[in-house]
């Protein structure tokens, strides 16, 4: 039996895998990530559009049929997903000459560069 580990992630990493959340749940898709609480809301978005299934809004009335989600709809279209790995790094966002830090989410101010130095 393969065992699954729990990853390690960078910061700003938001990741999803094959794996247990917890060492008694059975393995399923995993949504993970590493940094500033606000990437919670991200997580949520991802799993919204991955795991959750969405109305067809072509049939009236609304909600009446539900279409799969997007794991439902790969596994039903035969892919294995044990082999399912997605990671994407979060940019650091800069406002005039300003960026956010990963751990706390506050702000930091950059060190102008060499040619903005010169007079």
């Amino acid at each position: 039996m393969k065992r699954l580990r729990k990853p390690k992630l960078k910061d700003g990493e938001l990741r999803v895998y094959w794996g247990r959340p917890d060492r008694h749940d059975c393995p399923d898709v995993v949504l993970a990530w590493q940094g500033h609480r606000s990437m919670r809301q991200d997580t949520a978005l991802l799993h919204h559009h991955l795991c959750s299934r969405h109305p067809n809004p072509h049939k009236h009335p609304i909600f009446s049929v539900m279409e799969p989600s997007l794991i439902e709809e790969l596994r039903a279209r035969g892919y294995d997903l044990t082999t399912l790995k997605f990671s994407i790094q979060k940019l650091p966002v800069k406002e005039n000459r300003v960026t956010y830090c990963h751990h706390c989410g506050g702000k930091v101010v950059l060190a102008a560069s060499p040619q903005e130095q010169q007079p």
